[in-house]
């Protein structure tokens, strides 16, 4: 079951005090709502019942799917310890993210039963390409979904306000699946950050070996 709290804020446009819900738990299978209201990245979303005033008011939470079988700790900019495993989600997939973006991917990614770790290095090379394509250093993918044979991604390129899509053969993935047994790769304990840092370590280690 979800875990909501209500706190009294006040809004800093107008001065009224009003009373806001927040989630120190999402649970999907118990809400779908709040689940798609994660993947519309608007679970932070308020607005002033006076003045109309918007504001995204991010704060620390856990996303669960005890259906799909994982847990998703968001830790807004990244910053602070994150959750620790419960026996509620010790046999679980745990991740921990910065942002709703993220928790958006993850939960596709295990919405279509992959393994976000082998996405993270499908993803590298990936952006290695659109780097070399359109040059620039800060190119960032996030997976979309799977259509037939293929694996979809929105590219954010700088300079360019809307993302590009790029798609790409579901034979990479298992290319990249090939990659991390090689490599006897096993998940870290606890909630582990799976993103392209890991990536770029494990497809060196890949090639040094």
């Amino acid at each position: 079951m979800s875990t909501e709290i209500i706190k009294d804020i006040i809004c800093p446009q107008c001065g009224v005090s009003q009373k806001y819900r927040l989630y120190a738990s999402i649970n999907a299978r118990d809400n779908p709502e709040l689940k798609q209201q994660a993947l519309e990245e608007t679970v932070f979303d308020w607005q002033c019942q006076r003045c109309g005033y918007f504001a995204a008011m991010a704060y620390p939470f856990l996303y669960l799917d005890p259906d799909v079988g994982y847990a998703i700790c968001v830790t807004p900019g990244g910053a602070g310890p994150g959750a620790e495993a419960t026996p509620q989600v010790q046999d679980f997939v745990k991740r921990r993210v910065k942002n709703l973006a993220e928790l958006k991917e993850k939960i596709r990614i295990f919405d279509t039963g992959m393994d976000d770790v082998a996405v993270e290095v499908v993803k590298n090379a990936l952006c290695t390409i659109i780097k070399n394509k359109y040059g620039g250093s800060r190119v960032h993918a996030y997976f979309s979904r799977i259509g037939g044979n293929e694996m979809e991604f929105a590219i954010f390129i700088p300079g360019r306000p809307d993302p590009a899509r790029h798609s790409t053969r579901m034979e990479v993935y298992k290319q990249a699946q090939e990659v991390l047994r090689a490599l006897d790769f096993t998940d870290p304990p606890g909630f582990a950050v799976i993103d392209a840092r890991l990536a770029r370590r494990l497809i060196e280690e890949y090639h040094q070996g």
